[in-house]
């Protein structure tokens, strides 16, 4: 009987299906719902959806046909009732999901009614993604974050530690954008992450791999599109209160010297010492929502703050500053958001959105010494106040003025700002640095500045506004939908050497070798002739850059027949970036953008689909860029040999130059002609993808499905500082150039680009274009191919479970805006591209290629009372890589870019060693369970563990690729484990949720 009930009910929706394809058109936005679907008898008929939560309503016309649509509806459960003659004939129940289309039919076969529950597969779509909602996200066992979201997603990888972030498709970690309610929340200085609001707030979260429609654009990764909760006609509270303590904490292992086989010294010894450390999360949120007039306006808030203290190792056992090697740090990250949503009336609602984010941080730090593995209790400075505090305002309007003409609007603005303040600072100290190998015995080396590395100029912030206006509109088989808008953003950040400089003291192991741009270190005296000497390094880098961003869209979703849909696309962006004094420096006009989505219902019942998608992707360089491209950067180095170190300041004594100061990249401070700075056709990052696949739902317990990728992008942005095809240029058209020194300008990388300089230095600008060949770049390169799979049991019979398989491979020449594998965030201003020399080698397994990765999660309902879940995720390792220094017989006079720059080519102990083909880091395998009991005689109350990284297995996720220091000696530190897969660690949460 149970096989004969589940065929009926099969059939009935099969049917209903088919009818509701018969010549409709469905509007689809990937930030709101579509409900529609037939009725058998349309005359004298109306229907009307009721929202379960608010009562809103909306009545929609039913054609001659029989067919009905209501597009921009809110996520969430509606009641659907069939309506004639002022009397309610038959009621259906459906939820709608963003970007997705959810079928409600009402007809009668063989006196059987037609369930209201939504069909496996929705054949209404062809975009590549997912949705996941409050509830299930709730139950499994995951962290609360974005990034925790992302990863259960198809086609989507955790990037290397050294820069965090998430890859989709292969693709570089700036190279996603991130939506809440409609508003663009991205980071816009780094493109890195985003606004992150209390993880209870979140009602849906959409992630989107690719295939997405015109409406979506800026990026070349994927879309991350999250909507959240609001208040409902029940006044609803509840409290969230997490801890997850140290007691129950793996420890972390050490990390040791590689064994390089070249430093006797330091191979195999203890590197940094982490069984010390200590970690305790206590986490809180409380939420309250309800109707402040009953149907009309409602309220949703929700404050959460999680406070992570933790005492760890700051410092490695070769550290000089031996005063603060012992950290103690609070970081606390108080959110809040409020969601007040308005139904003016049936035809109209407004909802208003605000978002605090803030991350606060403090620390002292203690001397450690590494001889016994104790700390002290000296305070040796620290950071008080140092964080980021971002608020996000949006406001919505949707209008249904008639059935067939929706009109959306949104305005919404965000502001960051970066307060930062320094115990133990000491302006004008420089750092040091001195690994063991270039220490002169019997010296002494310190490191009294406590700050190390770059800190932020002051008053720093990132603003962004938005409008946006999108219209809808249903004729016949065509569901046509158009929009504009349009974001402004500014920033005021950059970063400077914390001291104002830093002396890098080096040891070649040939003496007679000339240092860059230089003579050698024997030639110097003072303890050059040992090989030893010292860089005097000065950096700095601020702006106040502005980017404006603008697109316009026209999608046309076509029922060309019962079966099959045309998603038809054009989108058209414009991308201008500004210096700090308003002055573009790079625009790219007329971008276009073409997408083609097909949906076949092969069956005609809603049991197979297949479906593809082709399309073009834009992507923007952010604020960042103009920090040392359109800046006036200070990048200066100059070395000497030297005949002693002061013992208190770290500073080298009896100097004496074998260099003159130089600049890579010709940054001495001076701020750059807007004019001068990028290729006057610049154009924009874009990407191509092409997708095929197909889903199945083999009976109401199992879909399946499986989809084939293909990703190329076509040209990308990246800074170019060789001067030669400059200069060759210039001797051919007779001018003299001797007194021109070039910077570092933005290019598109194997394109012909044409430059505006000063060469004469007259201000007389000079057009100088340069074909592919002039500039010997190779054309950039990289290719995703991946196969995905998987199988899906949807919540019923209490459980719910899927695995994801994805089989992929990414190859090329760049990784995308960043280089992750040297940890190099400088977006569109890496290594990559500088000097053709640079790019030898540079075609191989790129850093986000993870061949094969396995996603299985899901709950079960063991009894009334308790549920269990898990997560598997296991990812194989990404290729490692071996970069050094040039061959010598490449670079014999020090006249060959790639020689300039150190350890930067793709060259090991003299011979090529391409991209990617020094091994594979080991597969990732993490397993994470949790069990959730709701007393019944505590209605309302919830007591969970979760468990995570079961195993244990800290596997390495990142090591050093540098291999080489100095001329001719191989560093310590190649091989460093430089990340790792958090430890084991257990979660205890106690949730209580009251509805009055």
């Amino acid at each position: 009987m149970k096989i004969t009930s589940q065929r009926v009910r099969m059939t009935l929706v099969a049917h209903a299906l088919a009818m509701a394809f018969a010549g409709t058109a469905v509007a689809q936005s990937n930030a709101t719902g579509t409900i529609f679907g037939q009725v058998t008898n349309a005359s004298g008929a109306t229907v009307v959806l009721e929202n379960v939560a608010t009562g809103a309503r909306r009545t929609v016309t039913v054609d001659a046909t029989g067919h009905y649509n209501a597009n921009s509806m809110q996520p969430g459960a509606y009641k659907v009732m069939l309506v004639r003659g002022g009397t309610v004939e038959r009621t259906l129940e459906v939820e709608a999901l963003i970007g997705q289309g959810v079928e409600a039919s009402f007809e009668t076969v063989q006196a059987v009614s037609v369930t209201g529950r939504r069909a496996s597969i929705d054949v209404t779509n062809t975009n590549n993604g997912v949705v996941f909602t409050a509830r299930q996200l709730d139950a499994l066992p995951i962290g609360q974050s974005i990034s925790a979201i992302i990863q259960l997603a198809p086609g989507t990888t955790r990037a290397n530690p050294r820069i965090g972030g998430d890859s989709f498709g292969g693709s570089g970690v700036t190279e996603n954008a991130y939506y809440i309610n409609g508003f663009p929340v991205t980071n816009v200085y780094r493109q890195i992450g985003s606004t992150t609001l209390p993880f209870f707030a979140i009602a849906q979260a959409q992630i989107l791999q690719g295939g997405y429609s015109a409406e979506f654009g800026r990026s070349t990764g994927g879309v991350v599109n999250i909507t959240t909760k609001s208040g409902t006609n029940t006044w609803e509270a509840g409290a969230v209160m997490q801890y997850t303590p140290n007691w129950l904490r793996d420890k972390p292992k050490d990390t040791y010297y590689p064994e390089t086989g070249h430093n006797p010294k330091t191979d195999g010894k203890l590197l940094t010492y982490r069984g010390a450390n200590t970690a305790n999360d206590v986490f809180g949120s409380a939420y309250v929502g309800g109707p402040l007039i009953k149907d009309k306006l409602f309220m949703f808030a929700n404050i959460e703050d999680d406070r992570f203290t933790t005492s760890y190792i700051s410092k490695d056992s070769d550290s000089l500053n031996k005063t603060n090697g012992w950290t103690k740090r609070k970081t606390m990250t108080p959110r809040y958001m409020v969601k007040l949503d308005y139904n003016v009336s049936d035809e109209h609602r407004l909802e208003f959105t605000q978002i605090h984010d803030e991350y606060k941080k403090t620390q002292q730090n203690y001397g450690f010494d590494y001889a016994t593995l104790q700390h002290n209790d000296i305070v040796a400075g620290g950071t008080t106040g140092d964080g980021a505090k971002t608020d996000d305002s949006i406001l919505k309007y949707t209008g249904f003025l008639t059935d067939n003409l929706t009109v959306t609007a949104l305005a919404g603005r965000f502001k960051s700002t970066y307060p930062q303040s320094r115990e133990g600072y000491v302006p004008g100290l420089y750092q040091v640095s001195a690994p063991l190998r270039a220490q002169v015995p019997g010296l002494t080396y310190n490191n009294p500045q406590t700050i190390g590395g770059t800190i932020q100029v002051p008053n720093a912030e990132d603003r962004q506004s938005t409008l946006r206006l999108d219209v809808e509109y249903k004729l016949g088989a065509h569901a046509l939908r158009a929009g504009i808008d349009r974001n402004n953003v500014s920033s005021v950040n950059g970063s400077e050497l914390a001291g104002g400089g830093e002396y890098f003291y080096l040891r070649s192991d040939n003496p007679n070798a000339n240092v860059t741009g230089g003579r050698s270190p024997a030639s110097g005296g003072g303890f050059g002739p040992q090989g030893y000497y010292v860089d005097i390094y000065h950096q700095s880098d601020s702006a106040s850059p502005k980017t404006d961003q603008a697109a316009q869209y026209i999608q046309d979703r076509w029922q060309i027949t019962d079966n099959l849909l045309l998603d038809l696309g054009l989108r058209n962006e414009q991308f201008t970036n500004k210096n700090s004094f308003g002055e573009p420096y790079a625009s790219q006009r007329h971008m276009l953008a073409p997408r083609l989505g097909a949906a076949w219902d092969v069956h005609g019942d809603g049991t197979l689909k297949a479906f593809a998608n082709a399309g073009r992707y834009h992507l923007q360089i952010p604020t960042s860029v103009a920090q040392r491209i359109a800046g006036n950067p200070v990048h200066i180095d100059q070395y000497f040999t030297y005949t002693g170190v002061d013992p208190v300041t770290g500073a080298p004594t009896g100097l004496n130059e074998i260099s003159p100061p130089f600049s890579a990249a010709n940054e001495w401070g001076k701020p750059k002609d807007a004019r001068q700075v990028a290729a006057a056709n610049l154009g924009a990052t874009y990407q191509d993808e092409l997708a095929l696949g197909f889903e199945a739902a083999l009976n109401p317990e199992y879909t399946v499905g499986s989809k084939v990728t293909y990703r190329t992008l076509r040209n990308t942005i990246e800074d170019w500082c060789d001067q030669r095809p400059v200069d060759a240029w210039a001797k051919r058209n007779g001018i003299d150039n001797s007194g021109y020194g070039m910077p570092c300008l933005l290019v598109n990388p194997g394109r012909a680009n044409t430059l505006t300089l000063d060469l004469r230095g007259n201000g007389q600008l000079v057009t100088i274009p340069l074909s592919a060949a002039d500039m010997g770049l190779p054309k950039v390169k990289r290719i995703y191919t991946a196969l995905d799979m998987f199988v899906e049991h949807p919540f019923r019979n209490g459980w719910y479970g899927k695995v994801n398989y994805t089989l992929s491979r990414s190859r090329g020449n760049m990784e995308g805006q960043v280089m992750s594998d040297i940890g190099q965030a400088d977006i569109a201003a890496t290594t990559a591209f500088d000097f053709p020399e640079l790019m030898d080698g540079a075609d191989g397994l790129l850093p986000n290629n993870h061949t094969h990765v396995l996603k299985a999660f899901g709950y079960y309902q063991v009894a009334p009372e308790w549920t269990v879940g898990g997560n598997i995720n296991i990812v194989t390792g990404g290729p490692k890589s071996c970069i050094g220094n040039l061959p010598h017989a490449l670079d014999q006079n020090g006249t060959n870019p790639g020689g300039w720059y150190g350890s930067a080519n793709f060259y090991c102990d003299e011979k090529l060693a391409p991209r990617g083909s020094a091994g594979t880091l080991p597969t990732d395998f993490r397993i994470a369970l949790n069990a959730a009991y709701s007393p019944r005689m505590f209605k309302g109350l919830t007591l969970k563990a979760d468990v995570f990284n079961l195993l244990n297995r800290q596997t390495v996720l990142a090591t050093q690729p540098v291999y080489n220091s100095g001329k001719d000696t191989v560093s310590p530190y190649y091989g460093e484990v430089l990340g790792r897969a958090p430890e084991r660690q257990v979660r205890f949460t106690a949730e209580y949720n009251h509805k009055f």
